[in-house]
């Protein structure tokens, strides 16, 4: 790992008051909205046995430190850049060629012992922040997903597991689900009201009356019912020791949980918490235990899957773009250049050609529904296009020539 000197602090400091008369400004508040932000800063490196040359390019490295430094100063408050200075270091500092989209040095000029150039460089905020919310040194600004439970309960007075899928379940909610619905609601979190839910022709409900559905049985179902998330799981109380001289008994309560995207089955937490309560009755003693089970399972749910869900906001998923009709090649590379422009669309890669065919891995921001939406609003002009299949991982395009 690189390691930085007094002289880069100190540049630091110099460079900050320097940028912050030369930078250029994006729109907004940059520790809410990470943009890309152009910034002219000085760079400075000693000089050996008079080689220009070597001294020339550490200076621009430097310069381009001080660059990534200041974006990384907007998107951080001081404490954190304080504390996490030493993971800086070695995530940012290190590899600045991975945020800079561009630079240019204006000036230059040597002496004998150093060489400084001005070098006015273009830094893409966007990846910092997801570098630093991948890392967990960034909370990242996003819209809480909503959630869905399905959470498959046993008391001790109950033979079999109760769920609310079920044809007899309909209206029942888990002792330990009410309690965790409560914490993920003072998280922010929408949490999906299911009571009726089996009233709607949305699911084949007779192949899911079952206590332990699959992965994707379950993002299936929370799609159906327009989660973001769904939180799989069981909960069960069961007996534990007795206390000695008195009438008193402990009961364990646990609650074993798996938080799943609804539009991929992709795993976002897996958490298991329990808790133990003391009741001279099973049924009020296993109730108790439930329901702390569920208020320790809670706040430990919310926090996980806020962490999973922020980690995951910003970053593109691959989306398979199969074109049809590209025989006509004109339209085929008009039809590329115009869904790279499309916004949320981070690259393109090419899979696979086939006669009057073209797959298509697309970086992509967003779900295939809204690439597909902003597809259809694109003005082609010499053809048409028709999108005639859109899943969670692919979308189907014909070229029609007008």
């Amino acid at each position: 790992m690189r390691t930085f000197s007094t002289k880069f602090s100190a540049l630091m400091l110099v460079s900050f008051s320097l940028a912050l008369v030369l930078v250029t400004f994006g729109t907004g508040q940059a520790k809410e909205a990470a943009t890309t932000q152009t910034y002219v800063v000085v760079g400075t490196a000693a000089m050996h046995g008079g080689n220009v040359t070597a001294a020339r390019e550490k200076a621009i490295t430097d310069s381009l430190v001080t660059a990534v430094a200041l974006m990384t100063k907007e998107l951080l408050e001081e404490g954190s850049l304080v504390d996490n200075f030493s993971q800086l270091n070695e995530l940012l500092f290190d590899q600045t060629s991975t945020f800079i989209q561009g630079y240019k040095v204006l000036t230059e000029a040597g002496q004998d012992k150093s060489y400084r150039v001005v070098v006015k460089a273009t830094v893409s905020g966007k990846k910092i922040s997801t570098k630093l919310t991948d890392a967990g040194i960034l909370r990242a600004s996003t819209t809480l997903p909503s959630v869905l439970f399905l959470v498959a309960e046993q008391n001790l007075e109950q033979e079999y597991p109760l769920f609310w899928w079920s044809p007899l379940g309909s209206s029942f909610i888990s002792i330990a689900e009410a309690s965790m619905v409560e914490h993920m609601q003072q998280a922010g979190f929408t949490v999906v009201n299911h009571r009726g839910a089996r009233s709607r022709p949305l699911v084949n409900w007779d192949d899911i009356n079952k206590p332990n559905l699959t992965d994707l049985e379950a993002a299936e179902l929370g799609a159906a019912l327009k989660a973001d998330v769904v939180v799989l799981g069981t909960s069960f109380a069961s007996p534990s020791t007795n206390i000695m001289g008195s009438a008193m008994r402990s009961f364990n309560g646990t609650v074993s949980l798996r938080a799943l995207r609804s539009d991929s089955a992709e795993s976002l937490v897996n958490l298991t918490r329990t808790a133990v309560a003391v009741n001279e009755e099973d049924a009020v003693g296993g109730k108790e235990a439930l329901m702390d089970a569920g208020a320790t399972a809670g706040p430990a749910l919310a926090e996980e899957l806020i962490t999973a869900w922020q980690k995951q906001a910003g970053r593109p998923s691959v989306v398979e773009v199969v074109i049809v009709g590209t025989n006509q090649l004109a339209h085929y590379v008009k039809f590329r250049k115009t869904l790279n422009t499309i916004s949320g669309v981070e690259g393109i890669r090419v899979k696979e050609i086939k006669p009057n065919e073209a797959t298509l891995q697309v970086e992509y921001i967003g779900k295939p529904q809204d690439l597909a939406a902003d597809l259809m609003q694109q003005n082609f002009k010499s053809f048409g296009i028709k999108i005639f299949e859109v899943t969670p991982e692919h979308l189907k395009v014909e070229l029609i020539p007008g």
